[in-house]
């Protein structure tokens, strides 16, 4: 007769799954979002035009919504540090902090650049991903941010603000 305790439901198994294989991909994803939320809302109270005022609010915003869905799919567990660090979190922390410390007139364009390669190193993440439906969810979210990022650069180029 086997004990019901020992039994181990679907659901269970697919968490197990998942916090052995893509718990520390979506950590890093986790932090690198967390960030650009952060420096975003920090670059919005710093600029003085209402363009980008509105466009460091979106994206700390946007930033902010996947961040979400991040913890949330990694649940109450966090993985064990496994004692190497996956360098693209602390780049991109390290990239927002020097963009941050940027004179006023370099500041917004090396936080935009940082934008850029969150978008980039998080969608080479994402591919690395097993859970296939998920992926595509922070493709979708990644989209919109993208989206914004493209919009701006074309209405900074309008609006002569670039660099």
């Amino acid at each position: 007769m086997l004990d019901d305790s020992l039994l181990v439901s679907d659901e269970s198994l697919e968490k197990i799954r998942y916090f052995s294989s893509d718990s520390r991909i979506v950590c890093d994803m986790l932090s690198m979002c967390f960030d650009g939320c952060v420096a975003n809302e920090a670059s919005r109270s710093r600029v003085t035009n209402t363009l980008e005022k509105q466009v460091f609010h979106r994206l700390s915003s946007l930033y902010r919504g996947l961040a979400e869905r991040l913890f949330n799919q990694l649940g109450a567990q966090l993985p064990q540090d496994s004692g190497t660090m996956n360098p693209e979190p602390g780049y991109i922390a390290t990239a927002y902090l020097a963009a941050m410390n940027a004179s006023d007139k370099k500041f917004t364009h090396r936080v935009m650049i940082v934008n850029w390669q969150v978008i980039k190193r998080v969608g080479m993440l994402v591919r690395k991903l097993q859970d296939r439906r998920f992926a595509k969810k922070i493709v979708d979210d990644l989209a919109c941010i993208q989206m914004v990022l493209d919009t701006t650069q074309q209405r900074r180029k309008s609006a002569k603000l670039s660099r």
